[in-house]
């Protein structure tokens, strides 16, 4: 007999079980409602949960032959994946057939964010989702944000080898895991997707990035790139393919139009954004997708904040009050992360521990312990980001001269924008209050996009459709940026 213990919202229970059964049916047998919208045939990869030293596993692929923790996905987690069948588009899989020996041959779609990569890898042949998996990117240590990274590359003579190095690892060690898992060959992998803003692609591809950050901002390439697996130090099938899909501008990357690419057409104007170091938005307007990108910094990440950290086991990721909080993994709090030091900002507004300016008097303790606080370099971290989002939306609504009664959704996309509680978010000004009620995150977008674009042909031809159709707003050009600015550093009044 197997001995399993699942957590789910914080309680758990334990069960035995025969070995031969896969953790979806487990799951259902005993009362869990697991979202598997493909019927648990593997092609969606929806019905995911944690396992304790494995991380997300496919629960309708995985049978469990050992004693295992299992933690489900929370109720925010549970509302995205529903959100991305809802709003993401599943395009129709093509075949493709092995011209070997073997009967089974794969793809991996990545999306390369600025602080976390994401995998998806997909058997080529039958269509299904083999393995899910994340790890923070290797790049943090060079910088928290694209700026850093460039300027780490200008700065040292070996600084591109590092960086390109250091992600090309990190790829190779999850194709590595996968490999032994699957036991199978690196030549069955044939081909290999990657998203990312335009930054992550340069240092992938080991192009030099630093024009990105020097007037005028024009990176090395923005088109759609393939390379030989051989070229590009990945492990996989030498002849196999490795693109990088298609970007906009220096600013404006190929996850943001991977993401758009994906939108199922049930708005037909709508605002598209994704909030991260470099905060990047999109608006649909009458058939046409208008563009811009701002600096927000890293503290929606967790960093230049002084107990933040990623949305890693022990972060904060959710505030309700002192003795009502949520921590990743259900473990003792040792950090807050992006959505956690949002929550807690609305929380002080709303108790008036600070004041519409800013203002907090002194430090605010949380935790058992109070080894985690809030002080005010943190409230004005979160002040500058939140401005600069705030800002970037506004300008490009006025460029476009659209009213938010025109807007008939805000897609929230990316790791940050898909846990923020939007009520906390409005709270303190991120995000636009005019828009209360017509806010859904749409999870990880982007590397729903590579997924698909590896499926299928018909997101390659939607991203070339959405960017010959598409116009970039920069908001540099604008005086009125900056007095937006100054005036969204404030918290929202009452």
């Amino acid at each position: 007999m197997i001995k399993l213990k699942i957590i789910s919202s914080g309680k758990a229970v334990t069960a035995e079980i025969d070995s031969g059964l896969s953790l979806l049916d487990i799951l259902r047998s005993r009362g869990f409602d697991i979202y598997a919208p493909c019927g648990g045939k593997g092609t969606c990869g929806k019905c995911r949960v944690s396992v304790r030293g494995e991380g997300e596993v496919i629960s309708c692929k995985y049978f469990p032959d050992r004693d295992i923790e299992i933690i489900l996905p929370g109720e925010q987690e549970a509302k995205i994946l529903v959100h991305q069948t809802d709003f993401l588009d599943d395009v129709p899989f093509r075949q493709r057939l092995p011209d070997n020996s073997s009967s089974k041959i794969y793809g991996v779609a990545i999306d390369i964010g600025t602080t976390t990569v994401v995998f998806y890898f997909l058997n080529l042949v039958t269509g299904q989702v083999e393995r899910i998996s994340s790890v923070l990117n290797p790049q943090a240590k060079y910088g928290a944000d694209i700026i850093s990274r460039i300027n780490y590359c200008q700065e040292n003579e070996t600084g591109l080898a590092e960086l390109r190095g250091s992600i090309v690892d990190a790829i190779n060690r999850e194709l590595k895991t996968f490999i032994r898992k699957k036991n199978v060959v690196q030549d069955l992998i044939e081909e290999v997707v990657v998203a990312g803003n335009t930054t992550m692609l340069h240092l992938l591809l080991g192009r030099d990035p630093v024009s990105i950050a020097l007037a005028p901002f024009r990176p090395a390439f923005t088109e759609k790139q393939v390379c030989r697996g051989s070229a590009t130090g990945l492990n996989i099938n030498p002849d196999g393919k490795v693109i990088t899909l298609p970007c906009q501008t220096a600013y404006v990357g190929a996850d943001i139009f991977a993401g758009l690419a994906v939108l199922k057409p049930v708005s037909r104007n709508y605002l598209f954004l994704d909030i991260g170091t470099n905060g990047e938005m999109a608006i649909m307007k009458n058939g046409r997708i208008f563009t811009c990108a701002t600096a927000a910094g890293p503290a929606f990440e967790g960093a230049n904040i002084s107990c933040g950290m990623a949305a890693v086991t022990g972060a904060l990721s959710h505030f309700n009050g002192p003795d009502d909080y949520t921590v990743v993994g259900n473990s003792e709090p040792t950090g807050i992360c992006g959505s956690g030091i949002i929550d807690i900002v609305a929380w002080l507004l709303k108790n008036r521990l600070i004041d519409e300016t800013g203002l907090l008097k002194e430090p605010y303790s949380i935790g058992p312990d109070s080894k985690i606080s809030v002080n005010q370099q943190d409230i004005r971290e979160i002040q500058l980001a939140k401005s600069a989002i705030c800002s970037g939306i506004r300008i490009l609504m006025k460029v476009t001269e659209s009213a938010f009664d025109e807007i008939d959704a805000l897609y929230l996309a990316g790791g940050f924008g898909n846990y923020i509680n939007i009520d906390s978010a409005i709270g303190i000004g991120l995000l636009p209050a005019e828009m209360r009620g017509k806010i859904f995150p749409v999870g990880n977008s982007a590397g729903i996009g590579a997924l698909q674009y590896l499926k299928s042909d018909e997101i390659d031809k939607r991203i070339s459709g959405l960017l010959e159709n598409s116009e970039y707003i920069e908001l540099s050009n604008y005086d009125e940026f900056m007095t937006e600015f100054a005036m969204n550093m404030d918290f929202p009044g009452k």
